[in-house]
């Protein structure tokens, strides 16, 4: 029994033995490591090792993420993407990569004189699908590096004054002047400044995008969601707003759509290729959602907005006056205003425009300018009696954009544009309004140039900027001023304040960028004297809310100067002896309604039969004794060749007599 005991244990031990892997000619290598090696003020450097065979799921490290952010201060993160480069590996069985990022100018800013970070380093694999994904980070804990640091010292100033101290108003018109707002800015930044940032694209898919326009577009969002990737803040959000006669609301990729900042963009790239063109072009109502998202005061906002077309299509609640529909669709309905909400609509012909709502019995209703009235689809009536043209439905598209771009710099939400198109194709001067409205601006695209363009607005937000309005109070001058807009200078709906937005980008480790001089064109009903005051509000390059810096600037407002072109007296003054006459009202100044007319002095050439003598201000001539004499006045004014103006008369002196009633003497 106990010989066949041990015989079945040897059984066993042998089939162990044979079935176990023979390990003697292999090393296997520990499955994921990776180590920061160095750390200076220039780079970064460090390695990392994966298993030398996958499971099918990728194990090839494709590059690596460094994030760094100050120690024991979350949202303060940035990270930098870098190239892992392969290099022999120490042991059999695994693959061995290595890092270095250049760190100089990217250092986080920190308060104080010191600051401490903490590193850790993501590295990613591509997975079969071609999905990016976090293979493993280190180290564990973060690694801690210790520096000195630079606050950023940049700040915004600014100077008001008048092109000249007064400006004279004609008789028959406004007097015009200009006001001058210089922002100056000072101060500097030493360290990159990268607080997290709000991004919505809102991109054009109309009917006019071809293919190739199409095709491009999604090219350059590509390229803006790779530079984000690479220069990301963890709290970043990021936002995809489609839209062509209203909002392709399927396609849209709001903020938080996916738990992380890779994730969402992944997201917005893959509702972007899918995207097709179709339809008329509706800025106000992609613009109107896009303001809607940004509900973080503290954060920098920015929309990039690209499109290939003017707006052709508004939607909006007006008044509009129609005939009421009575049963058996009569056309003997009273004529009704109510306000509704209407979709007014622009074709490309240029000539023919829309308005379409539903009334309030529930009728759908389609207007044409040519006056034909459509019900649910059928011919109602050839007069719609609401008379309107396409220029007038075009005002309105334009105007509406224009009130939404006002609303998204009072949020402080920069507006950068793209006009995809030639001139033909898209309004730039329109385009550039709206943006400059908002603070913002805008560049005309090419399939060749597109892509560079999204880069490049997509790194502004990123860049430390200086961002804000200064606002000018108009009503205390009770309707006597007018201020003049412009793609710089803009009004509130009530025309009660100037607005002027402005972002103000730095560069990191240079100067203060060069002061900035916004002219605002005044008008002035009434002369007067008037001081105008403005006041700066802005956010520093870290996104927080500065004091308000008010200025002010006085002018004077005068009638318009006409000079004198000449005087002219009677040819003959007749006095008595012992009469006294006043000069003034024996000269006749031409023209008459002449600035200046006052006399520098009067002059007799025989003061013994008249004399001129000052009273109260006033010259006036005194008869001495009979005889005559040469009265010569001279006007302060001068000839536009400054030689003096002067008119003489012969003043005769007679002995008194009695001239009854109708003395016609010294009269014009």
């Amino acid at each position: 029994m106990r010989r066949r005991r041990w015989l079945l244990w040897g059984m066993l031990f042998w089939l162990m033995a044979s079935i176990w892997p023979n390990t003697a000619d292999v090393v296997y290598a520990d499955p994921k490591k990776g180590a920061i090696t160095s750390v200076s003020e220039e780079k970064i450097e460090g390695w990392a090792t994966a298993p030398g065979e996958g499971d099918g799921k990728g194990n090839s490290i494709r590059f690596f993420e460094v994030r760094i952010q100050l120690k024991g201060q979350n949202g303060t993160a940035v990270s930098y993407r870098t190239e892992a480069v392969e290099v022999e590996p120490d042991r059999n069985g695994e693959k061995k990569y290595t890092f270095s990022l250049d760190m100089r100018g990217k250092w986080p800013s920190a308060p104080g004189t010191t600051a401490t970070y903490e590193i850790v380093v993501d590295a990613y694999r591509v997975l079969g699908n071609g999905q990016e994904e976090v293979y493993f980070s280190f180290p564990q804990p973060p690694y801690e590096y210790t520096r000195q640091t630079e606050t950023s010292t940049a700040k915004l100033d600014f100077s008001l004054s008048f092109s000249q101290p007064e400006y004279a108003k004609p008789p028959d018109g406004d007097a015009q002047g200009r006001l001058d707002v210089t922002l100056i800015p000072q101060g500097g930044v030493p360290a990159p400044v990268r607080p997290p940032i709000d991004v919505v694209f809102v991109m054009d898919v109309s009917g006019s995008m071809t293919t190739m326009k199409l095709q491009s577009a999604k090219s350059a969002l590509q390229a803006a969601v790779n530079y984000f990737k690479t220069n990301y803040h963890p709290n970043d959000r990021f936002a995809l707003i489609p839209f062509s006669d209203d909002v392709k609301a399927t396609s849209v990729v709001p903020f938080g759509s996916k738990s992380n900042v890779i994730s969402q963009l992944d997201a917005i790239l893959d509702e972007g290729n899918r995207l097709t063109a179709n339809g008329g072009t509706n800025y106000s109502a992609a613009l109107s959602l896009a303001q809607s998202y940004f509900n973080d005061p503290e954060r920098k906002k920015y929309i990039i907005f690209l499109t290939d077309g003017m707006p052709t299509v508004l939607n909006t609640t007006s008044s509009i006056t129609h005939k009421e529909i009575k049963k058996g669709f009569k056309d003997d309905g009273e004529k009704i205003t109510a306000s509704l909400p209407l979709i007014y609509g622009l074709y490309s012909d240029g000539k023919m425009t829309s308005i379409s709502f539903t009334d309030k019995d529930g009728y759908d209703r389609l207007f044409y300018n040519n006056h034909i009235d459509y019900v649910n689809g059928w011919l109602f009536s050839n007069d719609n009696g609401y008379s309107f043209t396409y220029a007038w439905g075009e005002g309105k598209a334009y105007g509406d954009a224009v009130n939404v771009a006002k609303t998204l710099v009072m949020n402080n939400i920069t507006l950068y544009s793209i006009g995809f198109g030639n001139n033909h194709e898209v309004d730039m001067d329109y385009l550039r309004a709206l943006s400059t409205t908002a603070g913002g601006e805008v560049r005309q695209g090419t399939p060749q140039n597109l892509t560079e363009l999204f880069q490049r607005f997509s790194q502004m937000p990123t860049d430390p900027t200086l961002t804000g309005t200064v606002r000018i109070p108009l009503a205390s001058f009770g309707g006597n001023v007018t201020i003049t807009e412009n793609g710089q200078v803009w009004l509130d709906e009530d025309k009660q304040n100037a607005y002027i937005s402005f972002s103000i980008p730095y560069e990191v480790g240079k100067p203060a960028p060069a002061p900035i001089t916004i002219p605002v064109s005044v008008s002035f009903k009434q002369k007067g004297t008037y001081t105008f005051t403005a006041e700066l509000t802005y956010r520093d390059v870290y996104g927080q809310l500065q004091p308000a810096v008010t200025k002010t600037a006085t002018v004077i407002v005068k009638d318009a100067y006409v000079p004198l072109e000449r005087m002219e007296f009677p040819r003959v003054l007749y006095m008595e002896v012992g009469e006294r006459l006043e000069v003034m009202p024996q000269l006749r100044f031409i023209p008459d309604n002449a600035t200046d007319q006052t006399l520098r002095s009067v002059e007799s050439s025989a003061p013994e039969y008249v004399e001129v003598v000052r009273e109260n201000g006033e010259w006036v001539l005194v008869a001495n004794d009979v005889g005559y004499a040469t009265v010569t006045a001279t006007a302060n004014a001068k000839t536009s060749d400054h030689q003096p103006i002067r008119a003489s008369v012969t003043v005769i002196v007679r002995e008194p007599e009695d001239h009854g009633d109708n003395d016609g003497r010294n009269r014009w």
